[in-house]
């Protein structure tokens, strides 16, 4: 009997050496010093075992894609990740290492013309603003006041308007295949009308996007943003979402970009997370930030009251070439050319 327990002592000794494995005796080893890469790198990894435990099944990916090498070479900006699965005493283990990769090179700098000055809603808590057949259409938020409108630029007039339901809040605007898309904020849906009558056509869901916040198109994708740093491409058609890329500068990752514009294959981006009057120039393909425009002193020359709120919304005029700004609750529209001010390696 004492034989036994003995035994059974020993046996228990050695289920618990076989049950010690834990993922800190293991480690992800590459030849980045930093967290930060840059476009071109080569980055190599290996699974470092120094305690020499017994692996099997060992896979590496990277941003999701598997590889059967012990190297990638990154090709794509913002955040990253190198995860490897393995098993250890059938024990199966996970690691993984975040990096960022940031723009080789700085945004230029743009300043602006100042051209017209029109009157707007100053009820209007833009969100979306685009020109459609030379009328300016705009969408606008929060519960129970949002809208689609049509209005006269000229004169700030409300030609047609569409009230949401108190349910939802209004956010980005474009058109696409002349039918007027609309995003709401944290309703996961959007809306599709004919953009004559407002006749709602359609709604389409945001299954892999957190939110709507910005929306523009190149009628042949349809890029949105949802208060991340993820640029998300859609179906022109079913406004399915494809991929994403990140909104990136040379050292910084860019959340809370709201209303878009694409001009001339970039996208013109308002951002909520800055305290002053900025519009972003991105390159879509990339999510590279290539310009800044300093628009400065716009809100200066805005009635103050007390819901006055952020720049926001801005649409280009392809017959004119100029742009049209505006903000939330703001009692003018500004017609204004961009300038270029600074070369960013100058």
């Amino acid at each position: 009997m004492d034989n036994m327990k003995y035994i059974a002592f020993f046996y228990l000794l050695f289920l618990a050496g076989c049950s010690s494995i834990a993922p800190e005796h293991f480690s992800l080893k590459t030849n980045s010093s930093t967290d930060d890469l840059a476009l071109g790198d080569t980055l190599y990894f290996d699974l470092s075992n120094p305690k020499e435990h017994q692996v099997q099944s060992i896979n590496f990916s990277f941003n999701g894609e598997n590889t059967a090498n012990d190297f990638v070479i990154i090709n794509k900006l913002g955040n990253q990740r190198l995860v490897v699965n393995f098993t250890s005493n059938n024990q199966p283990i996970t690691l993984n290492q975040s990096f960022t990769v940031f723009a080789n090179t700085p945004p230029d700098v743009y300043s602006y013309k100042l051209i017209n000055t029109y009157p707007h809603d100053k009820n209007a808590y833009t969100q979306g603003l685009e020109f459609y057949k030379g009328e300016l259409y705009e969408s606008t938020g929060q519960y129970g006041l949002s809208s689609l409108r049509k209005t006269d630029y000229k004169t700030g007039a409300i030609l047609k308007k569409l009230p949401l339901n108190a349910s939802y809040f209004g956010e980005g605007l474009t058109f696409v295949n002349d039918l007027a898309v609309q995003l709401t904020w944290k309703e996961n849906i959007g809306f599709v009308y004919d953009p004559d009558d407002f006749t709602l056509l359609r709604s389409f869901p945001y299954l892999s996007s957190k939110e709507g916040w910005g929306l523009c198109s190149d009628q042949k994708i349809v890029y949105k943003t949802d208060g991340t740093e993820k640029l998300w491409k859609l179906d022109p058609v079913t406004f399915e979402e494809q991929e994403y890329v990140d909104i990136v500068t040379h050292n910084k990752i860019i959340s809370k970009v709201n209303e878009l514009e694409f001009v001339d294959g970039r996208i013109y981006a308002n951002t909520y997370q800055f305290n002053k009057e900025v519009v972003l120039i991105i390159e879509p393909n990339s999510g590279q930030v290539v310009g800044v425009v300093d628009f400065s002193g716009l809100k200066e020359k805005v009635t103050k009251h007390n819901q006055l709120d952020v720049f926001n919304g801005i649409a280009y005029h392809p017959e004119r070439r100029t742009f049209f700004v505006t903000g939330k609750y703001w009692d003018k529209l500004f017609e204004v050319q961009i300038l270029k001010k600074v070369k960013a390696n100058e």
